[in-house]
């Protein structure tokens, strides 16, 4: 939770952040500090879940992506955690078929529809749609913590 609020904070006060992709190769440094955000992001996935998209959005940001090049490469990524993990549940015969599979073709049109319109009104939309999402989860997440759940 503290994180997604530093996150949401960071973003809204550094306006310009993210507003142009100024991503041309990368250091030694951002590469070992981006695999190390990565991995982090991989291992709390595999726990938690709550919040990864904006874990790895911010991360593609940290190495000086735009907010929708950000948020493409995040969706790629996360696409391929949950597919890891679906794997992994079909593995051990726990995935209910009959709600996963109507549920997995609604995401993946609202995935369509999302991305098509992310790219039609562009970075400024997403940016801000982040900011929103961001605070939208951390308030459910400290809900849940209060409520016990």
């Amino acid at each position: 939770m503290v994180l997604l609020i530093a996150i949401s904070i960071y973003t809204f006060f550094k306006k310009d952040w993210g507003q142009k992709s100024t991503y041309h190769t990368l250091t030694w440094q951002k590469a070992a500090l981006f695999a190390c955000a990565i991995f982090a992001i991989g291992f709390y996935d595999g726990f938690l879940g709550a919040g990864t998209g904006s874990y790895i959005l911010f991360a593609f940001l940290m190495i000086d992506f735009d907010f929708l090049h950000s948020a493409g490469n995040a969706n790629f990524l996360n696409f391929r955690s949950n597919l890891a993990a679906l794997i992994m549940f079909i593995f051990l015969d726990t995935v209910n078929f009959p709600q996963g599979i109507p549920m997995g073709i609604f995401m993946i049109a609202g995935a369509l529809a999302g991305s098509k319109f992310a790219i039609k009104k562009g970075v400024a939309y997403v940016r801000v749609l982040f900011i929103i999402v961001t605070v939208i989860l951390t308030v459910k997440n400290i809900m849940d913590y209060l409520m016990g759940y």
